[in-house]
């Protein structure tokens, strides 16, 4: 979905989840956040994106890890900024999201020890 076509309450909802990645994001704050109801939500998302909040929060998370990834950031702490406490469930979910181990990925720099 391109952003002037997207609901403008997904486009804020969505902004203020990226800069706020490692929060605890529930699907019951994110409705809260845009007055809707869960299901409202889910069926809004469904409709402008595709996917739903769960799906769409994953994806913001996993392109903001890609980012970070171009760093020398350690993957512990990227999967922390990016609101997974625990590393191999952020690796595991990055692979599966992005197709590589986020140590894999083209354009990873190596973190200093």
């Amino acid at each position: 979905a391109q952003p002037a076509q997207m609901d403008s309450r997904l486009w804020a909802l969505w902004e203020e989840v990226a800069a706020s990645l490692a929060d605890p994001w529930t699907i019951t704050e994110m409705a809260r956040r845009v007055h809707l109801s869960d299901k409202q939500l889910q069926r809004l998302c469904l409709r402008e994106l595709g996917r739903s909040p769960r799906q769409q929060l994953i994806w913001l998370r996993m392109r903001r890890a890609a980012e970070l990834l171009q760093t020398q950031a350690k993957i512990d702490t990227i999967a922390r900024d990016v609101g997974y406490q625990n590393p191999f469930v952020f690796s595991t979910t990055f692979k599966r999201v992005m197709g590589w181990s986020p140590s894999a990925f083209p354009g990873r720099a190596k973190a200093s020890s």
